[in-house]
């Protein structure tokens, strides 16, 4: 039996987005408060892999919408937690067309603009969002992935001119990670791979 792969999607659009991308699809809501919600009921859920997939704020200034961020840890302003396999799910992303970067997600309480947009973006992480960091823990000891297509920019502001044709080109995107998550979870929640992928997830940054 193959291993399943739930999907977190927490806005209606990312979730529509995914939905048909192959992976089993759960809409979690938007911020913390709801994601904590949601994390809480998907504690015990019947999954093999977890992964956050959506939308997500660019930190660094060379990042252009419509990159994908592939998290390698998500920050919550408390720990780094690092996630599964970044690196291959990488090369998943890659083999379909997508321009993809490695790095933190930041995950915080309120939208992020302006001068503290620019304080994050110098601590080197690439992209910040504000579930992410709430949702992962509920993957336990399961393998755990953050995906996040950019929709805005220093540069490309989210409130400003082009923005409905760079949603639309950021959904396109989105849609198109659902295979490749599908791939990357077949390899490390499949048979043999437990063992090492738990071992790697139970280790946290402080």
């Amino acid at each position: 039996m193959r291993p399943e792969l739930l999907v977190c999607a927490p806005l209606r659009v990312e979730s529509a987005a995914l939905r048909g991308s192959g992976p089993r699809v759960v809409r979690t809501g938007y911020g913390r408060r709801r994601s904590a919600r949601s994390a809480t009921r998907l504690v015990g859920g019947d999954f093999d892999a977890l992964a956050v997939a959506g939308l997500g704020g660019g930190l660094d200034p060379t990042l252009r919408a419509g990159d994908v961020v592939v998290g390698t840890g998500v920050f919550t302003g408390e720990r780094t937690r690092p996630l599964c396999a970044p690196e291959p799910l990488a090369r998943e992303l890659r083999r379909s067309g997508l321009s993809v970067r490695l790095g933190t997600v930041v995950t915080t309480d309120h939208p992020v603009t302006g001068v503290e947009r620019l304080a994050l973006a110098r601590t080197g992480a690439l992209v910040v969002d504000m579930e992410s960091g709430v949702l992962a823990p509920a993957a336990g000891e399961r393998p755990c992935a953050v995906v996040r297509v950019v929709l805005d920019t220093p540069r490309q502001p989210l409130i400003g001119p082009g923005m409905p044709w760079r949603l639309v080109g950021a959904l396109r995107r989105l849609r198109d990670t659902g295979a490749p998550l599908l791939r990357w979870s077949r390899t490390v929640a499949g048979p043999g791979s437990q063992d090492t992928v738990r071992s790697r997830w139970s280790k946290e940054v402080p």
